[in-house]
């Protein structure tokens, strides 16, 4: 039951990432806005959360994994309700901001209260079901986005998650026992919370905006250079100060490394697509909101089928075996979709989803168990939300790249269309994604090289 309390918890934390990606051009064409600004709607919630997902952490390690995950869930009902009621862009991009604090409280204690709460011979299969939840959601969030907004309009979206936070409220009240904080009394590192959220806000600001102000723009120059020195301070904090919010020397275990490398790598290629397939299947198949919903199913039932059966046999067969596996996998997967993409047929592209999914269904749950396999309970919520930031901040980076290289050969008019575009339109618009494509073949191909180096057997964790 506890599993089943974080794990919807989770859902509503990773749910709320995508969900709004249908409802855009509504949003857009309510408040008389464009693509630029609404755009900030998605990119304000993924920047909060890969900011904000370490201090979470740490605050789950100082004052409580049940405490921290309550405040977020109640800090998403409020700020999804100011959603649903904004009366602007301006408004409605504070009020996602928001829900994006709250949201970013739930992933980090949600592993960490697992890692915490199953024995070693458990655990695999609970963080499977997790990865489960962390692959299906983002999808899950389209199809019920398509449905919401063709039928109830885009305010809807926000409505959903109240609804289920009350759930999640309820099941934590009666089921999760409170977890006791690893040193109540060791202060907070607020100057390297402040520097870790400039550095990553700024960097992440400049991928997310240099398309807008131009790559060589003083401002996204700027942006990247305030983000290279915060993040150099930070460095340099947390190896200077006495209690450092960051233990570097997590860095220094092969397990923490390669875990969060290959994160960060694949979550670029999951997230950067599920941007460019909405698209492609509104320009160039003339798919209306539920059916690109429905288009995308079959990504979030090879998750829902992969991801538990991946996270049983981590301990059998090893992280690095699996996840590797899933890798391969995966990129071949992409690239059949590449290779689909010119032909317009739905058919000839679904083989490809459903490898890229299955694919990256086997490799969260190694990923996810190696990352925290030899944390100490101190550290358990730090290391836990480690592949939860390297997780956003590839999904930011990814999302960049991959729209940045389409919009490179693509005509700002095409991606603004409500409908199918014109013959030429539709061969422009497919050449552009199979091209942006090439890019989450080439982040899995490291993803595949990075997680040969996982661990090929987990033994007794220090944390157990």
């Amino acid at each position: 039951m506890a599993l089943v309390v974080v794990a919807t918890g989770m859902m509503l934390s990773v749910i709320n990432v995508t969900i709004v990606n249908i409802a855009l051009p509504a949003i857009a064409r309510d408040f008389g806005a464009d693509v630029s600004a609404v755009g900030w709607v998605v990119s304000g919630f993924l920047i909060t959360q890969a900011t904000l997902l370490l201090l979470a952490g740490r605050a789950g390690d100082l004052f409580g994994r049940r405490r921290v995950f309550v405040v977020g869930v109640c800090v998403v009902v409020v700020a999804s309700i100011l959603c649903a009621l904004a009366w602007s862009t301006a408004s409605l991009v504070a009020f996602r901001i928001v829900q994006g604090i709250g949201a970013c409280a739930m992933a980090p204690t949600a592993i960490g209260y697992v890692a915490e709460t199953f024995p070693s011979r458990e655990r695999g299969q609970a963080m499977g079901i997790l990865a489960g939840v962390i692959g299906t959601a983002p999808v899950l969030a389209l199809n019920l986005a398509g449905v919401l907004v063709g039928v109830f309009g885009w305010r809807s979206v926000f409505w959903f998650s109240p609804i289920l936070g009350v759930v999640v409220l309820a099941g934590a009240a009666l089921v999760l026992k409170p977890s006791m904080p690893a040193r109540d009394r060791e202060p907070f590192d607020i100057p390297g919370a402040f520097l870790v959220g400039v550095g990553l806000f700024s960097i992440l600001l400049a991928l997310s905006r240099g398309e807008a102000w131009g790559w060589t723009s003083g401002a996204t120059i700027t942006a990247g250079l305030v983000g290279l020195v915060g993040l150099k301070g930070f460095l340099l904090r947390e190896r200077l100060a006495e209690h450092p919010m960051l233990d570097m020397g997590l860095f220094r275990l092969r397990t923490v490394a390669t875990a969060n490398a290959a994160s960060l790598l694949s979550s670029s290629a999951l997230f950067g697509s599920l941007i460019l397939l909405p698209f492609y299947f509104t320009v160039v198949l003339g798919y209306d909101e539920q059916r690109v919903g429905l288009a995308i199913t079959p990504v979030a039932a090879s998750f829902v089928v992969v991801a538990p059966l991946a996270g049983r046999l981590v301990h059998r067969l090893g992280p690095a075996r699996i996840a590797s596996t899933g890798f391969a996998l995966s990129a071949v997967g992409v690239l059949g979709m590449a290779l689909a993409v010119p032909s317009e047929r739905y058919a000839l592209i679904l083989p490809g989803m459903v490898a890229f999914a299955s694919g990256l269904a086997m490799a969260i749950a190694p990923m996810n168990t190696t990352a925290v396999h030899e944390a100490t309970a101190e550290r358990l919520g730090v290391a836990s939300s480690l592949p939860n930031i390297f997780r956003y901040t590839g999904g930011a980076i990814g999302s960049a790249v991959m729209l940045a290289v389409l919009h490179g050969r693509v005509p700002e008019a095409i991606t603004r269309r409500d409908g199918r575009g014109s013959t030429p339109e539709r061969d422009t618009f497919s050449s552009g994604v199979s091209v942006a494509l090439v890019v989450a073949i080439v982040a899995l191909a490291l993803a595949f090289i990075v997680s040969r180096f996982m661990p090929r057997r987990l033994g007794t964790e220090a944390n157990s």
